[in-house]
């Protein structure tokens, strides 16, 4: 079987962009947090329709909707996710990094939100 458009990132997770969907599986403790909590802010804020959309958690496992990427994050979508899902209004957030954030009917959306004030702080 050939995969058409697939790419292969990592940190501490790897992911695996393939089509349309996007698989992430942890590499780490600081990994599998990071998708438990992006589970939990799915299920929690998914009706304010900024987050990218999460298909499946499985034991830390991760599968996700693939979005358009974008070069450019505006402040005022920092600003106004920040202010919207207080869970991300953390000293230690990566929120200004394009490479978190997808494009979805010209609307920006967060689609790396497995940070939490737990896990920023991991990160030292």
């Amino acid at each position: 079987m050939i995969l058409m458009n697939m790419e292969i990132h990592y940190s501490t997770r790897l992911v695996f962009l393939i089509g349309g969907i996007v698989i992430k599986i942890p590499l780490s403790y600081r990994g599998y947090l990071q998708c438990k909590n992006e589970k939990k802010i799915f299920d929690t804020y998914h009706h304010l329709n900024v987050l990218g959309v999460l298909y499946k958690e499985f034991m830390g496992i991760i599968i996700m909707k693939r979005y358009q990427h974008t070069d450019v994050i505006p402040d005022d979508v920092v600003y106004g996710i920040k202010y919207l899902i207080k869970e991300f209004d953390i000293q230690r957030c990566d929120l200004y990094n394009p490479a978190n954030w997808g494009i979805d009917n010209g609307e920006y959306v967060l689609i790396d939100y497995g940070i939490s004030d737990e896990v920023s702080k991991l990160y030292k």
